[in-house]
C-alpha cells in the first residue's frame, strides 16, 4: 500500500497533463456546439427572410427590387450578411412584375457559411452555402 502512495504522491503533473487532454477535446466539441447551432440559427433567418421577400413580392404591381428591400430591412439587423436573392417566376428566373394572377413565384436566399461563421478561417467543417425559399401565388 505504501509504494501505491509514493506513486500517485510522486506524479502530481500527471493530474495536470490529463487535464490539458481532455479539457481541449471538451472545448473542441462545445465549439462545435455552438457552431452548428450558428448555422442552424442562420437558416431560420434565411427562411424567415425568403418568406418576406415572397409575401412582398406577390402582390400585385411589386417587383424583385420590392423583394430585396424587404430582405435588406430583415437580414442585416440580424447579423447576416453577403446573402444574394433570386426570384423565380414558374420555376423560371425572372422579374416578379412579369407575373400574372395565380402564378408561382418563389424568392430563394443564400448565403456562403463563410459569411456567417464565428470560427475565423472555419472551411474545413463548414463549407458551401445555406439557401432557403418559399413560394407563393401571385394575386
Amino acid at each position: 500500500m505504501k509504494n501505491t502512495r509514493r506513486i500517485v504522491a510522486g506524479r502530481p503533473a500527471a493530474h495536470t497533463v490529463e487535464f490539458a487532454i481532455v479539457s481541449l477535446v471538451f472545448f473542441v466539441v462545445i465549439l462545435g456546439i455552438v457552431e452548428m447551432c450558428r448555422v442552424l440559427m442562420v437558416c431560420h433567418l434565411l427562411e424567415e427572410a425568403a418568406r418576406r421577400g415572397c409575401r412582398t413580392v406577390v402582390i400585385e404591381g411589386t417587383s424583385n427590387t420590392d423583394a430585396q428591400t424587404a430582405i435588406d430591412n430583415y437580414l442585416p439587423t440580424s447579423g447576416v450578411n453577403g446573402y444574394t436573392m433570386t426570384v423565380l417566376v414558374n420555376d423560371v428566373v425572372a422579374n416578379a412584375s412579369t407575373a400574372n394572377s395565380d402564378d408561382e413565384v418563389t424568392v430563394k436566399v443564400s448565403v456562403p457559411i463563410s459569411s456567417v461563421t464565428w470560427i475565423p478561417g472555419n472551411t474545413y467543417f463548414f463549407s458551401g452555402t445555406l439557401t432557403e425559399q418559399s413560394t407563393l401565388r401571385r394575386e
